[in-house]
């Protein structure tokens, strides 16, 4: 969902402000457009890094609302403000509670690098950018945020710049300072997110402010954390295993594959691991769950017949208490499966076997010292039952 379909979601009254140049609508507006930009939103938007981009051609228009700019006033966002000069360009930023369902997708397959498209991350920040989802950030604040009907500690937050020479460096700077400024009203505690220097493309590639692209190969590759899913899962084979490098208390994400020239039938061939913390926790799981891909979902139905050999891979949810908060875990397995035919017949021992293996990639993940669950101090871990790919 994009920052202005968030805005159209939210039951808000908004602001609207037009600044008159002195120099009519053929230019002039450039010392009043950078008055209105450091004014708007609330003071919240990165000035110094936004108003050499300010154009001088038209005057720009303002349209705000939220419970951080009218306290007092009821909203479900803290800040929505879209700064807009019509034909030259806009700044869109939103900054809502977390507390039901994330706009922005948080399954692994789309975290994970290499996954379903298109990403960019910063380092050591809770967040993403892929070809669906524009620039967000998760931000803390472990006292909660005020003025909200449930009690919530985490902020989600985007931003959409649509400026000559920027990119998503200034997009995510531009929501890290939102949400540092938001917080700092809040007073709601914990260190400040940092300020990024550059995005990551963590499958292949750095991009710099400029948009200069500098190849680093895959900064997201044999991370410690991901050892357990691959080397150290205890399956045969050499493994190449990729995460995120958000260095997250929120999500983590870990994907191997083994590089075995020729596989035996039911082989393991891939493991993937995610956790998800709080809120995002039920995010994840709901956004599982709408499209049927949840073990209370599939509620212990079994199919036998696989049709497509894409689909032979098993998954295993688990639930844990964690740093965060309750933790949803997901582990998957992909198998080798060759079909003589137009499908494979599951026996009753196969299908035990396939199960055991999903469990043997769980209980490794969760066991190694290095890997997130233990680092983020999850305990109390509960199974929740298997999703068939197949189904």
């Amino acid at each position: 969902m994009t920052v202005a379909g968030l805005a159209s979601v939210l039951v808000a009254v908004a602001v609207t402000v037009v600044v008159q140049g002195n120099g009519g609508s053929e230019g002039g507006h450039l010392a009043a457009n950078r008055a209105q930009l450091k004014r708007a939103c609330g003071g919240l938007l990165p000035y110094g890094d936004l108003t050499g981009r300010v154009p001088d051609a038209v005057a720009g228009r303002v349209e705000q609302y939220g419970t951080e700019l009218e306290p007092g006033r009821e909203s479900r966002s803290l800040v929505n403000c879209a700064v807009t000069w019509p034909g030259h360009g806009s700044v869109r930023v939103a900054a809502v509670p977390l507390i039901g369902r994330m706009p922005a997708s948080v399954r692994s397959e789309d975290l994970v690098p290499g996954g379903r498209g298109p990403r960019h991350e910063i380092p050591g920040l809770t967040g993403s950018e892929t070809d669906k989802d524009d620039p967000w950030v998760l931000a803390e604040c472990p006292a909660g945020l005020r003025g909200q009907v449930r009690r919530t500690g985490v902020m989600y937050v985007t931003a959409l710049v649509d400026l000559p020479r920027t990119g998503a460096l200034t997009e995510f700077r531009t929501a890290v300072h939102l949400a540092n400024g938001i917080a700092a009203r809040q007073k709601c505690g914990g260190p400040p997110l940092r300020e990024p220097t550059e995005v990551v493309d963590p499958y292949k590639e750095h991009v710099t402010e400029d948009h200069t692209i500098t190849s680093v190969g895959e900064p997201g590759r044999n991370q410690p954390k991901c050892l357990a899913v691959g080397p150290r899962s205890g399956f045969p084979g050499k493994w190449t295993t990729s995460g995120d490098l958000q260095e997250s208390r929120l999500l983590g994400m870990c994907a191997a594959t083994s590089s075995a020239e020729d596989p035996k039938q039911w082989d393991v061939t891939a493991i993937s691991a995610a956790g998800w913390a709080g809120p995002v926790g039920d995010s994840a799981y709901a956004q599982y769950r709408g499209e049927g891909e949840s073990p209370d979902f599939q509620d212990g139905r079994r199919k036998t017949t696989i049709e497509d050999t894409d689909d032979a891979g098993l998954v295993l949810w688990a639930r844990s208490q964690c740093a965060a908060g309750p933790t949803y875990h997901q582990v998957g397995v992909g198998f080798h499966a060759e079909a003589y035919g137009d499908s494979i017949e599951l026996t009753r021992t196969r299908r035990a076997r396939l199960s055991a293996d999903v469990h043997k990639a769980m209980n490794a993940y969760l066991g190694d010292p290095e890997a997130w669950p233990r680092q983020q101090h999850c305990h109390g871990t509960r199974l929740l039952g298997e999703v068939e790919g197949w189904q």
